[in-house]
């Protein structure tokens, strides 16, 4: 029996696929130093820097949204600003160290060598240093940053309109 083209192909990438799914299910996991190269490479560490960057501020306006809608949309009060002002800056402190790159590091290698073979590992490689590649990630980075600009920008009015939600349920659970 002859076999049509496509169904010559379909067969030789099911073989290709199944021998390199075999080829990396034994293959050794990536060194601990390419590793660390290719999520300096990739900007791991400086995301989660600028991440943790903007926290402060993030959290200040959530508390600061929070506690006006408990005041019926009033500003908040001396006392109330003076209590955010107090406890901001330790929350963020907190998370700053337990988001620490120092502390999540060893996490992104063990969690990278479970994931990638070193193959898989040296070719990110070399794309992270392709200069056309980096100049792509750094426009989609752009995009990224203004898509969850735009999503930070939509949570007051979603916490507006969660708040409501949240006191109804309370009540009719509590019984008021």
């Amino acid at each position: 029996m002859r076999l049509n083209t496509f169904s010559q192909r379909w067969i030789s990438g099911l073989v290709c696929a199944a021998a390199l799914s075999l080829s990396t299910a034994h293959a050794a996991p990536p060194s601990a130093a390419s590793v660390e190269q290719l999520v300096q490479l990739n900007g791991a560490q400086k995301a989660l820097e600028q991440a943790t960057a903007n926290m402060q501020n993030q959290i200040r306006q959530q508390v600061q949204f929070s506690l006006q809608q408990q005041n019926g949309g009033q500003p908040l009060s001396a006392v109330q600003q003076a209590a955010v002002d107090k406890v901001v800056p330790g929350v963020v402190a907190v998370l700053r160290d337990e988001l620490s790159w120092a502390k999540l590091k060893p996490g992104y290698v063990r969690l990278y060598q479970e994931q990638l073979t070193q193959a898989e590992v040296n070719r990110l490689i070399a794309l992270y240093q392709d200069p056309a590649y980096v100049q792509l990630m750094q426009t989609m980075q752009g995009l990224n940053q203004r898509s969850a600009q735009m999503v930070t920008d939509r949570m007051p009015a979603l916490v507006q309109r969660i708040t409501p939600v949240i006191e109804r349920s309370l009540r009719q659970v509590l019984g008021q």
